[in-house]
């Protein structure tokens, strides 16, 4: 299998930079000021597109809001597509 296949299929989790910026009532101007981090890149990482961005940006990006990395995605594990109903374990 191709690097592209493998990243055809591999699950993006969601990016909550957004909801993080307005839980935080932070400004997609002000966050740029804060992290010297362009408004467009800003912008990429409110979307899906927050898979092109290197960790360095991202550790950038939570660090101006005062999170930690992980909290600027949604968790795949806890997606209800991902949990399962019947209660078991599997491994």
């Amino acid at each position: 299998m191709s690097i592209r296949e493998v990243r055809q299929q591999a699950q993006v989790p969601k990016s909550l930079v957004k909801e993080v910026m307005a839980k935080k009532g932070v400004t997609i101007l002000a966050l740029a000021e804060k992290t010297s981090l362009s408004t467009r890149l800003i912008r990429r990482a409110r979307t899906e597109e927050i898979k092109l961005c290197k960790l360095e940006t991202l550790a950038i990006l939570a660090e101006g809001l005062g999170v930690g990395i992980k909290d600027l995605f949604e968790d795949i594990d806890s997606s209800p597509e991902h949990s399962s109903e019947g209660g078991g374990h599997g491994q």
